[in-house]
């Protein structure tokens, strides 16, 4: 009898899970690349620009308390609040020993789920031990943050050394799951295809996603996919942002490749990515999968021309209806630095359509350079600048502050004929942060005369018999219903069509027409429901 060691172990169980899987997989996951220019996407309706932070020094992360206080790092050390869409006047910590140098220095911050309770948070850094070896470590930190932002003391959770030359490819991201774990981003620590890359070496941490229970120090799960340590996944050579589909629960990983393979991962447990030594050069294997011992799940999409994926983030606000669940992403390099728009099919393991978000006014790519997340009044943040290289920058987002393109008509009565009559419906939609003032006009035809009109707030009246003004307030994402009745006049009786105008307008919202057509003495209603 052959006794294996526990290393051996789950070597064969993780080879015995890829085989069994990878008909599978190869099936439900298919490696896109763009082709062509990547056409640009203007903003929606009344989605505008706000500045939040004008001048953020090298912001590399986000996350928000659950009390709405906005937190970022900054690469060179210091935790920033903003509160109110106020930054506030000093660092809330500052933390000490850091190295930042090339891609190091304070990267990632996760708040625990148990916020409410616990005030903890979680940080990714880099520090230098001075004499101590090893003495470089990426370190992921906790510590108590107070409602009035005071940071006093700090705790080490976990240490990954790092070797002394290389100061690229950290990883350094740090997000909970659904299951109240802490996954964790590590990147392999090289530069170029060395012969040593870590990344296939189950036996280091480096180049790969590991997963915790959020313990001091961290604590590896017993239902971890290799068993044995915290990989969750590996085969990655930079990782810098990660992010959970709020439908599927599938994790997604930006990944850095080098002149090519930069990628969005669907990251499955105990899968294996494909970085590799001795990487094979141009043409890259993104497009037919590498070698089944080393890339069990094709990329769920590539860029043969390196841009630096970065910051990744799922939309999930109502806000901004036309992304809900969407998936957004930044890019570094100074020529590509966009924020990237991806809609996914049903099954989340395919993209169908990929855009870059431009602004409205100049038509030109918005600048998104490390990280980008929903925030609690549903604006999509993003940082303009950030990351090394000394980029500072704004801090952005993009908000919906009121907007009425909601709004629809329909008419309710089935059958129209003169001398009758026709009710008609408004339902007036508000999508945005603040409450909102609005004006509906009825102009109704020669044709026929508004003879009542009430609402979910109470009656309205005609102002004349072929007009009617309807006004009120409408708060957050509230919709209000109006109903009015047309009587149509006796004549004619062949059949004719009858119009009557609804305008919409709110300060700040682009104002919106719709125009209820009924075909009078017909068999039907035409155009029952109108949007713009």
């Amino acid at each position: 009898m052959v006794t294996l060691s526990p290393l051996h172990r789950a070597t064969l169980s993780v080879f015995i899970v890829v085989l069994s899987a990878l008909l599978t997989a190869s099936q439900v996951i298919r490696a896109v690349a763009p082709t062509g220019d990547v056409p640009y996407e203007p903003l929606p309706v009344d989605v505008i620009i706000e500045t939040v932070v004008p001048n953020a020094n090298q912001l590399v992360a986000m996350a928000f308390t659950p009390d709405g206080r906005l937190l970022y790092t900054e690469k060179t050390g210091a935790l920033r609040v903003v509160v109110n869409d106020v930054l506030q006047p000093g660092p809330a910590y500052v933390f000490p020993s850091l190295d930042t140098q090339g891609e190091r220095g304070l990267l990632g911050i996760a708040v625990d789920p148990a916020f409410t309770l616990n005030n903890r948070v979680w940080v990714y850094l880099t520090r230098d031990r001075g004499s101590a070896i090893p003495r470089y470590e990426n370190r992921v930190v906790t510590f108590v943050l107070p409602a009035d932002n005071g940071v006093t003391e700090t705790k080490s959770a976990k240490s990954f050394p790092i070797d002394f030359y290389n100061t690229i490819h950290n990883g350094g991201n740090l997000h909970f799951g659904s299951d109240g774990k802490l996954y964790v981003s590590v990147g392999n620590n090289n530069e170029g295809n060395q012969d040593d890359d870590p990344a296939q070496d189950l036996s280091s941490p480096l180049g790969k996603i590991h997963r915790f229970t959020p313990n001091v120090p961290l604590r590896i799960p017993d239902d971890n996919p290799l068993g044995y340590n915290s990989i969750y996944a590996y085969g990655l050579r930079n990782s810098f942002d990660f992010e959970f589909d709020p439908i599927s629960g599938a994790l997604f990983a930006t990944e850095n490749g080098e002149a090519c393979d930069d990628e969005i991962n669907r990251v499955l447990p105990g899968y294996n990515y494909g970085w590799r030594p001795f990487y094979p050069p141009p043409p890259c294997d993104d497009y037919d999968g590498a070698d089944p011992a080393y890339n069990t799940i094709q990329p769920l999409y590539f860029w043969t021309t390196s841009l630096a994926p970065t910051g990744l983030a799922f939309y999930t606000s109502d806000l901004i209806p036309e992304w809900k669940n969407d998936l957004f992403m930044c890019s570094y390099k100074d020529a590509t630095t966009a924020i990237h728009h991806f809609k996914l099919n049903a099954a989340r393991t395919a993209v169908v359509s990929h855009t870059i978000l431009s602004d409205t006014l100049n038509h030109q790519p918005l600048t998104c350079r490390t990280d980008l997340l929903t925030g609690p009044e549903g604006a999509l943040y993003y940082s303009e600048g950030g990351g090394y290289l000394e980029n500072n920058g704004p801090l952005k987002r993009l908000v919906r502050r009121t907007s009425i393109v909601e709004s629809a008509a329909r008419v309710l009565t089935g059958r129209v004929v003169a001398g009758g009559q026709a009710e008609v419906a408004i339902q007036l939609r508000h999508r945005g942060t603040n409450s909102n003032s609005f004006t509906v006009s009825i102009d109704a035809s020669d044709q026929a005369e508004i003879i009542d009109a009430q609402t979910t707030r109470g009656g309205v009246f005609p102002t004349s018999p072929h007009s009617l003004l309807w006004s009120g307030t409408v708060n957050g994402t509230e919709t209000v219903v109006a109903t009015y009745t047309l009587q149509i006049a006796a004549a004619p009786t062949t059949t004719y069509l009858l119009a009557n105008a609804i305008q919409i307008d709110a300060p700040g919202a682009t104002s919106l027409t719709l125009t209820p057509i009924l075909i009078v003495n017909g068999l039907a209603v035409y155009l029952p429901i109108v949007r713009r």
